[in-house]
């Protein structure tokens, strides 16, 4: 069966002709700039760098309970009594939530007093601040913190 000469040129149309190369308006071939591919390369190191801290994260997981490091930060007089701040640095592996810290202090004279502050949470790894009020100067006594209790968020 022949072919009729309509078909002919039709097959020739249908090949694919390779894309032109752009050329700039001196006539050279245009090429991706230098400063592109810099950005490039910077962005794809950022991303890989993100994804590696991400990832080590993952796998140095720290389960340790809730461990608490407690701290004064200063005392004021106020009126009435003295105001204590007290820093509350969790060391441990597992965030908490309901931190109660007490503080007791024992003057040189006079009975011993003791103040609580609570805390709503406190992340693993982080620290938060808080007060205690006490009536007599904790600068001249004793002073003892502890944590008394906390729950799991």
């Amino acid at each position: 069966m022949a072919q009729s000469p309509r078909s002919k040129t039709t097959a020739k149309r249908a090949a694919p002709k390779p894309a032109p190369k752009r050329k700039s308006a001196a006539g050279a071939v245009d090429r991706t700039p230098l400063l592109e591919w810099l950005s490039a390369g910077v962005g794809l190191v950022l991303i890989l760098a993100t994804l590696g801290i991400v990832g080590s994260e993952l796998f140095r997981a720290d389960d340790t309970p809730p461990r608490f490091t407690i701290r004064t930060v200063s005392v004021e007089a106020i009126p009435g009594g003295f105001h204590m701040v007290v820093r509350v640095h969790n060391d441990g592996g597992s965030p908490a939530a309901g931190v109660v810290v007490e503080g007791e202090l024992t003057p040189p004279s006079g009975p011993s007093e003791t103040a609580e502050a609570s805390f709503d949470f406190i992340a693993d790894k982080s620290s938060r601040e808080g007060g205690l009020y006490f009536e007599t100067d904790p600068r001249q006594g004793e002073i003892r913190l502890r944590a008394k209790g906390y729950s799991e968020p």
